[in-house]
């Protein structure tokens, strides 16, 4: 509003600048005229010698307002001087009026311009009151003639006309000035939330999580926020025409180039050289009507991949609530039977011992739903940090000791003081389908139950992330079945239900590690776990 309040002053006085060049102009051009040709003209044929007197006065107090006005800063912009200056302006054309015979002589339509101006000028019923006094002054001049003069013509009439005039005027002029400044107002209200809603645009752009990029038609990024700069200014080059300017960089710019040529196309993540960031590429055209500039949505993978997992444990949250329902039931029947009989004299020893196999399966069932009720909850307050080779000595062990039958399980860490930071209960069922699987498929494959397990710090990671290999003997796994390896319910074997490897991908990632299936340089299978950083903790 307070704009709106100076553009509407600088206007005023833009107005007033022009009305005290009419006040100079005026009364030289009326002189000018009555000098060059005084009888051509009624002007100043009643009293000549006021007439020039007034002129003279009239251009005068022009060239002192036009020159004073500046110096008194807002002084002459204060509703009662400029009224008393109006008023003034209204005198001197009255005495005009009054020296060439009356309204006769045209003068008093000058009259209006005073009025006009008085309206735009000042604000409010004081425009009226110019109006007003404007109309008596005109009523009072032809009074005054045909009191003073025998032979005066009677124009009152005329007179009466005028006024009606400079009324009409006056009330025009204030509406339309009302409507322009209550315009105006609207005009700056708008511009003022265009303005905010631009700074708060700004503001969202600058502070979203995802990066944003302009860029022309030759690759230039005209602009980037906050996301966007601290991902890509290790790869940003500047342009060799103007340095200050920034290019695209080349792998997004191949990017940029295929989608132009099929929009439709889905780009693929792609890791930023250099770094451990793997990003989300979108295109969007900033005119879709035009070939026009382009915007770049870039956003970190692994807060995709991590959506997505949580939308995994969701549904997975929803599974195992209905599968502990409709397992446990029986589960717990079978274990409370079992127990009834192993406390019965009438069974054998051979017997009880089997009844203890049903008893630990029975628990061992109990602790899968437990576990994978923990993965879908994905609590993970029991983290604990463990040397990997201590750990997994002490987990073979008593993996053999529970397991029929003579199982080779090789054991290679280096170094062996690494360290990671895990959910030991959840690892621990991970590595128990993982080396279930890796012994079956060895010995259906050589007759041989075998695997490797070897475990290291991948040099590859700036961060030196832990790693653990598990590589068995077996056939290996097709590509078609690798794409549907960790899919939930996929499985080969008959009598599978195709739930454990998806388990034990969640349970690495409940744990912040990865799960990957990948051959070694001779061609073995080997599932990779991907520790995260043992200074890490698990949130």
């Amino acid at each position: 509003m307070e704009a709106t309040a100076a553009q509407y002053t600088g206007q005023l006085q833009n107005v007033s600048v022009v009305y005290n060049i009419y006040r100079i102009v005026l009364p030289l051009v009326l002189l000018i005229t009555y000098i060059t040709n005084p009888e051509a003209a009624q002007l100043g044929s009643l009293d000549d010698t006021l007439f020039i007197q007034v002129c003279a006065a009239y251009a005068i107090f022009g060239v002192i307002l036009t020159f004073v006005a500046p110096i008194g800063g807002g002084l002459f912009s204060h509703q009662h001087i400029l009224t008393g200056t109006l008023i003034l302006d209204i005198l001197a054309i009255t005495l005009l009026v009054y020296t060439s015979e009356g309204v006769s002589s045209g003068l008093g339509l000058l009259l209006i311009v005073t009025i006009a101006s008085g309206s735009i000028l000042i604000r409010g019923r004081i425009s009226t009151f110019v109006a007003a006094v404007a109309a008596l002054s005109v009523m009072y001049s032809e009074l005054y003639l045909a009191l003073a003069f025998e032979d005066a013509p009677n124009q009152f009439v005329q007179a009466g006309i005028l006024g009606i005039i400079l009324f009409a005027t006056s009330l025009y002029i204030q509406s339309l000035s009302d409507r322009f400044y209550k315009a105006a107002l609207l005009a700056d209200k708008q511009a003022m939330d265009i303005i905010d809603l631009e700074k708060l645009n700004n503001e969202i752009i600058q502070r979203m999580r995802t990066g944003v990029v302009v860029v022309n038609a030759n690759s230039k990024v005209l602009s980037m926020n906050s996301a966007a700069k601290s991902t890509l200014e290790t790869i940003l080059t500047p342009d060799s025409e103007s340095p200050i300017e920034l290019l695209l960089p080349e792998a997004l710019k191949e990017q940029l180039s295929l989608w132009k040529i099929n929009p439709k196309r889905q780009p693929q993540p792609i890791v930023i050289p250099g770094t451990s960031k793997q990003v989300q590429i979108n295109f969007a055209f900033l005119n879709p009507e035009s070939d026009s500039d382009v915007l770049i949505f870039i956003e970190d993978n692994r807060q995709i991949v991590q959506r997505v997992r949580q939308m995994k444990l969701a549904s997975l949250g929803r599974l195992t609530a209905s599968i502990a329902h409709e397992v446990r039931n029986p589960l717990g029947a079978i274990s409370h039977a079992s127990q009834l009989l192993k406390e019965s004299e009438s069974v054998a020893d051979d017997d009880k011992r089997m009844i203890e196999i049903i008893l630990d399966h029975c628990n061992r069932v109990n602790m899968i739903i437990e576990d994978v009720l923990d993965a879908s909850r994905h609590d993970d307050t029991s983290s604990t940090k463990v040397i990997m080779k201590d750990w997994l000595e002490q987990f073979i062990e008593n993996y053999k000791a529970t397991r029929q039958g003579e199982h080779d399980i090789e054991l290679e860490i280096n170094p062996e003081e690494i360290e990671v930071n895990v959910i030991t209960t959840q690892l621990e069922q991970v590595l128990n389908n993982l080396f279930e699987n890796g012994l079956r498929y060895s010995e259906k494959e050589t007759g041989k139950s075998t695997l490797t397990v070897v475990g290291g710090i991948d040099d590859k990671q700036h961060d030196q992330q832990p790693y653990l290999n598990i590589i068995d003997n077996g056939a290996g796994i097709s590509e078609e079945e690798e794409a549907q390896l960790f899919e939930p319910f996929h499985t080969t074997e008959a009598t599978g239900t195709g739930l454990g490897l998806y388990i034990s991908k969640e349970l690495c990632e409940a744990n912040q590690s990865q799960l990957v299936y990948e051959r070694t340089d001779d061609g073995k299978s080997c599932f990779s776990i991907y520790f995260s950083h043992p200074d890490r903790s698990i949130t």
